[in-house]
């Protein structure tokens, strides 16, 4: 930043503007986001883990026999877990916070879902499937749940999936050549993250680990 003050240069014998420095600090923000892509995505795990995350990110407040529930991440590793800082010398304790708030992490809330599955329901009624949840969490996030759509066509392979879901494989990715299926599911992941703008993309294996068998 320069300044209006002039000042006389012996060298020069003449008056020269001052100048000084100064720091400035900016704040940047991005349109990136990252995504949890999930093999199986219409589970009992898939769906009961998005609709986890919907209630977290609207706050649903739901009744249960027990009484009103709220969302929380108790459980959660990176949200619920904390580390030691040290000792308050006034008092002697210990001091913790929260992981989180030590490290930079992405919040769940923030995670764009999506995944695979060999069966087409909506993740709506992947939910209701499931009967994993309380009716009163499932009436609520529904709508939500229904946003998402259903799953990306899966891979079906006999070998490495129980016998008893070969009723609703009705979304799968036709053909046996395994490369021209591990080109599709990465032509899938690119689709996504070009779709949201996304920064990256975690991949979570479920299914008996069924990629372990193309990657």
């Amino acid at each position: 930043m320069s300044s209006k003050r002039p000042a006389r240069c012996p060298r020069l014998g003449r008056f020269l503007p001052l100048t000084r420095s100064t720091r400035r600090g900016y704040a940047y923000t991005t349109s990136f986001s990252l995504s949890l892509m999930m093999v199986g995505w219409g589970g009992n795990n898939g769906s009961t883990l998005s609709a986890t995350i919907l209630a977290n990110r609207h706050n649903i407040i739901w009744h249960t026999k027990n009484g009103i529930q709220q969302p929380n991440y108790i459980g959660s590793l990176l949200r619920a877990s904390t580390v030691r800082l040290g000792t308050d010398p006034s008092t002697g304790k210990d001091i913790y916070v929260p992981i989180s708030d030590v490290l930079p992490m992405v919040h769940p809330n923030d995670l764009v879902l999506g995944g695979w599955d060999i069966s087409g329901l909506r993740m709506d009624e992947a939910m209701t499937r499931a009967q994993v949840l309380d009716y009163d969490l499932q009436r609520q996030v529904a709508p939500y749940m229904a946003e998402l759509g259903k799953p990306l066509p899966s891979i079906y392979y006999p070998d490495f999936i129980a016998a008893n879901q070969e009723a609703r494989a009705d979304n799968i990715v036709p053909g046996t050549d395994k490369q021209a299926h591990l080109e599709h599911l990465r032509a899938d992941i690119r689709r996504f993250i070009g779709g949201y703008l996304l920064l990256a993309v975690v991949e979570q294996l479920r299914a008996g680990h069924l990629l372990q068998s193309l990657f």
